[in-house]
């Protein structure tokens, strides 16, 4: 594709900065992608998407106005998310190719590969994933476009609605404010969708599904059990080789797994997921580690403190607590009509503490 250099020429083009500060002028609707490989920097095959603007975007979007436009390659932290973000929905589709029973909860990217949540009659069996992961392949082979689509919500919920897709109409419904919506299309399947997304499936080169769990839809126990499917998906074979072998090690590692073989500890479900209740033998190893730490404090001037684990909302309230982490912390409880939050940090208590008693400066 032969684009204009940089000149005067009028309305009908914008200008582009690139992140080696290049300028290059190009026809109003010209589209990301078609301007990333005309500036040729980045592979061509390595494009995923772009930031533009500050904003992630679709290769397929076209520019109408002056912006600086930078390539997304597997290589950042945003085209990682974006590679596994299309994943997941390649995950999904094969899901409801084979189990057309199957409804749709969410499919984010996570720190390390995706996930989506399915609500099935039944779990998920070892077998199914073996057929899941054979027909997410046969989405790749095929090359299928990611189609973005902006809708009205009112018609997003009808075309979730037909689907009978009941998670996304209630996402429409009571999460999403924006009059106007994308979903995202790949052949048959259709997703409500943010975005961005690899230009088409056949970007995605090696997945592996890597085990499932249930979750709550929303996180409350007392919505619906979904099914969860843990997947990863890397540019080659090699990476994925070698993600899995040292996720191989960090299992053997795992801190749940020597807890329970060494008899160091437990997490008892009745008392709350994640709660330790630690054994004898445990419990002498923390006590050991503890007095090493506390033995170093002392050896280099520090001195040791203890506060109360609870304290008045009004004390988080003035720590600018409650305005930054409230979705982060427990409920308040009522004592003699007065409420307290469990604490999130010790900062206000040593504070307190210092202000106990006049200080020279």
């Amino acid at each position: 594709m032969m684009l204009p250099e940089l000149q005067d020429v009028g309305e009908a083009y914008i200008t582009v900065t690139f992140p080696d500060g290049a300028d290059r002028s190009y026809p109003k609707g010209t589209t990301v992608g078609e301007i990333l490989r005309d500036w040729g920097k980045v592979p061509s095959e390595e494009l995923l998407a772009a930031r533009v603007g500050g904003r992630l975007v679709d290769l397929s979007a076209g520019l109408s106005e002056d912006a600086v436009v930078e390539p997304l390659t597997f290589g950042d932290l945003e085209g990682k998310e974006i590679y596994w973000h299309s994943s997941a929905h390649i995950l999904a589709q094969a899901v409801q190719q084979l189990l057309p029973e199957a409804k749709l909860g969410i499919g984010p990217a996570i720190r390390e590969g995706f996930y989506y949540d399915f609500d099935m009659p039944e779990p998920f069996s070892d077998e199914d994933l073996g057929r899941i992961e054979e027909r997410m392949f046969q989405i790749i082979r095929q090359d299928i476009p990611f189609r973005r689509e902006e809708v009205p919500r009112p018609e997003a919920i009808r075309i979730m609605s037909e689907r009978d897709e009941r998670y996304k109409v209630e996402l429409l419904e009571e999460d999403i404010e924006e009059e106007t919506v994308s979903l995202y299309r790949q052949g048959e399947f259709v997703d409500l969708c943010r975005g961005p997304h690899v230009p088409s499936t056949g970007y995605i080169k090696a997945v592996k599904l890597l085990s499932v769990a249930g979750a709550y839809w929303r996180g409350d126990e007392r919505r619906p059990m979904l099914q969860r499917i843990y997947g990863i998906s890397f540019p080659s074979e090699e990476d994925l080789e070698a993600f899995l072998r040292r996720r191989e090690e960090i299992e053997r590692r795992d801190h749940r797994r020597l807890g329970k073989q060494l008899d160091l500890f437990s997490i008892q479900e009745d008392g709350g997921p994640g709660l330790v209740y630690w054994h004898p033998k445990g419990a002498r190893v923390r006590t050991i580690i503890e007095d090493f730490w506390r033995t170093e404090h002392y050896k280099r001037g520090y001195e040791l403190v203890y506060t109360p684990h609870i304290a008045k909302v009004e004390l988080w309230e003035r720590s600018g607590h409650m305005a930054w982490f409230r979705e982060s912390m427990f409920s308040p409880m009522e004592v003699e009509d007065q409420a307290y939050l469990l604490k999130p940090m010790n900062c206000p208590f040593h504070i307190l503490m210092y202000k106990s008693k006049t200080r020279s400066y």
